[in-house]
């Protein structure tokens, strides 16, 4: 499709860290404070993130192109699901009272802010538009894990059932109109100066979001880190995942673009999203969870690079 070496990709991981940092000191410094930082988060994935979604999907969406459409969003499904056998396997004869928080941080990733920083960090080239909806297609799988499953594992302690209604967001909801519209009156059905204003403030979402990103990380208390389990979701979710997402992909042989799609994906870090949820239900170990995070980001950006360039080299 395009070549992936290690430069391109460290290139492009160290400028989305570097917007990170950015939100990181405008958060440590007092510049920007936590109600700040709350309405930044709250004007991204209420406004600027589903305005982003809902363009890209009417630009570049065309199921008569795409007839695989369907596919993406399996890609992460699969990919959560794979993440929880893996840890559910590691805590099998451990009774931690962190398993839980162990279990999401293994599993859920951070399938959509990273991800689409990178492939505007790439050169895709004619790709681009597409890529980046096939990303966005994607991240509708993520989602129906991460509010069913994520916060039921987060929640577990109060309750045993999945709180379904907590799927319904903006940005699936963005995800879904812009879908329906795309399967029946095909691409092009939205007129330019409706899609203008839409594409001007959704264009802020990315920026937006690390600035978020990285002054929530700020905010994570690191001190007492519990090493033995951090290490053991860094391990997951940053060597064995792509690992084995490696050798699924070389066997398999599946779209391009799947398989793109696929490797960065399987790539990510924890999740940044399980603080939110953590915080907003009180779950116990908050801490634990903010510092996966935390450790997880600052060492993917070594090896999301790694596994990019091996991608590039072993299915490219």
């Amino acid at each position: 499709m395009f070549p992936i070496t290690f430069q391109t990709s460290a290139v492009a991981v160290a400028q989305i860290f570097a917007m990170g940092a950015m939100g990181f000191y405008l958060v440590r410094s007092g510049i920007i404070h936590e109600t700040g930082l709350k309405l930044l988060s709250h004007l991204s994935v209420n406004l600027f993130f589903p305005l982003f979604i809902f363009y890209q999907i009417i630009k570049h969406f065309d199921a008569v192109r795409m007839p695989f459409w369907w596919g993406f969003p399996l890609v992460n499904i699969s990919l959560v699901l794979t993440g929880l056998l893996i840890s559910s396997l590691m805590v099998l004869r451990h009774h931690s009272p962190l398993k839980n928080e162990f279990l999401a941080a293994s599993s859920l990733h951070n399938a959509g802010y990273i991800p689409l920083l990178i492939m505007m960090s790439l050169p895709l080239g004619a790709w681009a538009g597409q890529i980046y909806t096939c990303v966005i297609l994607s991240i509708i799988g993520f989602d129906l894990c991460l509010w069913s499953l994520g916060v039921w594992l987060l929640t577990k302690g109060k309750s045993s059932r999945m709180d379904l209604r907590k799927m319904i967001n903006p940005p699936l909801l963005s995800m879904s109109a812009a879908l329906i519209i795309g399967l029946i009156f095909g691409p092009n059905i939205v007129p330019e100066a409706v899609l203008k204003p839409i594409k001007i403030l959704g264009d802020a979402a990315m920026a937006v979001a690390m600035i978020v990103i990285g002054g929530n990380l700020s905010l994570s208390k690191l001190n007492r880190v519990n090493w033995v389990q951090v290490t053991g979701v860094s391990l997951i979710k940053l060597i064995v995942l792509p690992l084995v997402t490696l050798v699924v992909l070389s066997i398999l042989k599946l779209n391009p673009l799947i398989s793109f799609v696929a490797i960065i994906q399987a790539c990510m870090p924890s999740s940044i999203t399980l603080s939110i949820i953590g915080r907003n239900y009180e779950t116990k170990n908050q801490d634990f969870i903010n510092q996966g995070i935390f450790v997880t980001h600052l060492l993917s950006i070594i090896t999301i690079p790694i596994f990019l360039a091996l991608y590039g080299k072993l299915i490219n």
